[in-house]
């Protein structure tokens, strides 16, 4: 498996905006590092590859999980307007 950091392996984050996505991605080019920026501002920031490249620790992420039971015939979680059973429950 390649080096993270590579060509064949960029890190890739995530970022609220802008101004923090050219922040990482001046640091990025300085160490010399290939990186996949996206700006994504409804969703939570992820960094950890970036992290990892700086040898920082990186948290464990919790997997959150749904506990309401989703039946065969309700529309199904990923939003593609098919029931469950049709979609994501085959």
């Amino acid at each position: 498996m390649a080096k993270l950091g590579t060509n064949d392996r960029p890190a890739i984050v995530r970022v609220a905006n802008e101004e923090k996505a050219n922040e990482l991605y001046d640091l990025c080019e300085r160490r010399g590092w290939k990186v996949i920026i996206g700006i994504e501002p409804d969703k939570p920031e992820d960094i950890s590859d970036v992290q990892r490249l700086l040898g920082l620790k990186v948290e464990n992420t919790k997997t959150i999980v749904n506990e309401e039971q989703i039946g065969r015939n309700d529309p199904c979680i990923c939003g593609s307007g098919k029931k469950y059973k049709k979609c994501c429950g085959k």
